[in-house]
């Protein structure tokens, strides 16, 4: 027998009791009872976002969100400040584009965070911008971007900060009103364990303001509508992703934001110590600039990673996603957000001794797990 699973970013391990949520007898959207687990729901995603606004859900990936907040916070030929240093900040790149807005990029290097001082010196030299649209952990390479200070540096002007927070958020600590963010994206298959097709937007009165001046431009993700609408969903929402999500909020609730992001911390460290104890340079060099999502690592000289995923995947079972971009074939990123625990750990190492065994790579057996071991027994994290 080969059970499968996945060490990815997204989608992510689900949980039988989410599982088994979402598999529950069919209600109607328009249903007391769907009202009654809308406003239970309601009441506990503005926690994860650490807001007092509402948060809305879309039946939609993390994609369909990016899309949806840029065509309803602005204009055609109004202009952005897209923060790009990987896959996703080129994608609102492509978005904002495609939807007629003017574009000034702040890129840095893959695999490392955008220098704050530039889009603030950016912004300096386009006063006009509208809008500043970031991702906080960026997928691609296993780095995060400083959204606090952006999000604090552009709350004294008008200028809307959209963060993209898909694989960002419940992994890493994300208050955002105290960080001043404007739109907050979120996704059910990343931090909320959940199978792939919600995406969540928490919007500031600031953003309010601007909206209701933006020309209608989309139906169905048209937040005014959403906003309308609430706490129900303005047109047939995903009732058995709903149902998911309830169970999902409560098994977050039952360990607690804190002690969840905790978690993250600890398994990202592990993983790191491990992929390191066997010879897999780290893409992102800087501790403090490290996903708590996912992490990317080099294939060490003469290893084929293409290969490697290959057999992890066709003998093991266990899916891991390579490099995107120009790293396609040259690294690997394991995913360690949702439900996973150090236990997973084990198992995941375990299977990428034996696939590396398999291809004659010279390594320590065993030593990704002592790696493991030292760093959940020390309780070691590397930043705060």
């Amino acid at each position: 027998m080969k059970k499968l699973r996945m060490a990815t970013p997204g989608p992510t391990q689900v949980p039988n009791e989410i599982l088994l949520a979402g598999a529950q007898e069919m209600i109607h959207h328009r249903s007391d009872l769907m009202k009654k687990i809308m406003e239970e729901i309601n009441c506990e995603l503005p926690k994860i976002f650490g807001t007092s606004q509402d948060v809305y859900i879309l039946l939609s990936s993390g994609t369909g969100a990016m899309e949806a907040a840029i065509v309803n916070s602005f204009n055609p030929g109004e202009k952005v400040l897209v923060v790009s240093n990987g896959y996703f900040g080129e994608r609102f790149v492509d978005i904002s584009k495609m939807l007629g807005l003017e574009v000034i990029t702040v890129s840095s290097a893959w695999g490392t965070s955008v220098n704050v001082d530039e889009v603030k010196d950016a912004y300096y030299n386009h006063p006009d911008i509208k809008g500043v649209l970031v991702v906080y952990s960026e997928t691609s390479t296993g780095a995060i971007n400083n959204v606090k200070e952006i999000g604090t540096f552009f709350s004294k002007t008008d200028v809307l900060v959209v963060v993209d927070a898909i694989s960002g958020l419940i992994s890493h600590d994300l208050p955002m009103d105290d960080w001043k963010l404007d739109i907050v994206l979120g996704a059910s298959h990343k931090g909320f364990m959940m199978p792939p097709g919600l995406a969540f937007v928490a919007i500031s009165q600031k953003a309010w303001i601007k909206l209701e001046k933006v020309d209608p431009r989309t139906y169905y993700f048209s937040f005014k509508r959403y906003k309308k609408f609430y706490p129900m969903a303005p047109s047939s929402p995903g009732v058995s992703l709903l149902l998911s999500l309830k169970k999902s909020l409560e098994i977050l609730n039952k360990e607690g934001l804190s002690e969840c992001t905790s978690r993250h911390k600890k398994i990202a460290h592990a993983t790191q110590s491990a992929l390191e104890a066997l010879g897999f340079p780290l893409f992102v060099k800087q501790p403090h600039l490290k996903s708590n999502t996912v992490t990317a690592a080099f294939a060490p000289i003469g290893l084929d990673a293409s290969l490697l995923l290959k057999k992890l995947n066709q003998n093991y079972g266990l899916t891991v996603t390579g490099g995107q971009g120009e790293f396609k074939g040259k690294m690997i990123r394991v995913g360690h957000i949702g439900a996973v625990d150090e236990i997973d750990l084990f198992g995941i190492f375990g299977a990428l001794e034996m696939a590396l065994n398999e291809m004659d790579y010279n390594f320590e057996l065993g030593s990704s797990s002592r790696a493991i071991n030292k760093t959940i027994d020390r309780g070691v994290i590397p930043y705060a």
